[in-house]
């Protein structure tokens, strides 16, 4: 499997899941957790987009160059040469990750919220490996 092809997986893991490989991938500093775009291969921490200004709460749903000029760049003359994109999980092409939110948490059905994926290699033990696992068993 390509880099690329590993990016855009689309990955199914429960909100819980998702925290538990953050936690396997980056430890306990939340700010240090990091997502890589899927469309340009950036890859920004909860951390920078705090530093940034931007709200921390997009890192994960949104690349990092939608907060430093790529979106006031789309409806310019010249080409955006910062850092990342504009693009979001949630746009025309959603995910690659869907986190699925039980109704527990939500006090109504379950839902899906898209996100990018965690950058760096899943952890060996971890839900994505496993998932992934599941997943290329079911298709053979």
């Amino acid at each position: 499997m390509t880099n690329l092809d590993a990016r855009l997986k689309h990955v199914r893991i429960t909100q819980a899941d998702l925290v538990t490989e953050a936690r396997l991938r980056f430890g306990d500093d939340t700010m240090a957790i990091a997502f890589q775009c899927p469309h340009c291969d950036d890859i920004a921490t909860f951390g920078e987009f705090r530093d940034l200004g931007a709200d921390p709460g997009r890192c994960g749903q949104e690349c990092i160059g939608r907060h430093s000029g790529a979106l006031d760049a789309k409806y310019k003359t010249q080409k955006y040469k910062g850092r990342g994109c504009n693009w979001a999980a949630y746009g025309l092409f959603r995910g690659p990750w869907e986190i699925v939110i039980p109704a527990e948490n939500t006090g109504h059905a379950e839902k899906s919220v898209w996100g990018f994926p965690l950058a760096g290699e899943p952890a060996p033990d971890g839900p994505v490996a496993r998932y992934l696992a599941e997943k290329a068993e079911a298709t053979r």
